[in-house]
């Protein structure tokens, strides 16, 4: 990743986050900003002690916001809304 920006629209009430790092796979974005603990960093017999790294950001601002949307473009132009 090489670029993050955040715009914060305090009349609209919204909060955007825009990087160009690696994406949510296209298939799966549902469970990944809804479910906890369904984040790769999860193994059957590791425990991995990280901060920032599990999507709770994401899954937080989901359950917490009367409205949330993502929109994801992966290299090959496929899009999920």
């Amino acid at each position: 990743m090489a670029a993050v920006k955040v715009t914060i629209n305090a009349k609209q009430n919204t909060v955007s986050v825009f990087n160009n790092g690696d994406v949510i796979p296209i298939e799966i974005p549902k469970l990944i900003c809804g479910h906890l603990l369904t984040n790769s960093n999860y193994g059957d017999n590791i425990k991995e002690i990280t901060g920032g790294c599990n999507s709770y950001g994401a899954k937080l601002t989901n359950i917490f916001s009367t409205e949330f949307s993502i929109k994801i473009v992966d290299g090959k132009g496929k899009k999920y809304k």
